[in-house]
């Protein structure tokens, strides 16, 4: 389905309300692009209402990447993510070049 989403086939909208993710644009740290987070059952993404819009929508399509991996699943807010965060940047390049 994210897939749908990359390929104009779905909107963003769309897949974030079947998927029950709510998006929210709020003020963070310069060095804090995004992140997806779970909550009382759930799904957040915050996104740094600072970033152009060219880098929101990647942070957004990078952190729906995490939610498709299942990253939310494996982990709770860790330091040591890195493996995870380029997983998740992998997968969307790979889908929107494949």
């Amino acid at each position: 389905m994210f897939l749908s989403v990359l390929q104009g086939e779905m909107t963003q909208d769309e897949y974030l309300h079947y998927n029950d993710i709510e998006l929210r644009f709020e003020r963070l740290p310069r060095y804090v692009y995004g992140f997806i987070y779970k909550y009382k059952d759930k799904i957040l993404i915050a996104i740094n209402k600072s970033l152009s819009d060219a880098k929101k929508k990647k942070t957004i399509l990078h952190e729906l990447a995490h939610f498709e991996l299942k990253h939310l699943e494996n982990y709770i807010l860790e330091f040591k993510i890195e493996n995870l965060e380029d997983e998740a940047d992998r997968y969307v390049e790979f889908l929107i070049n494949n």
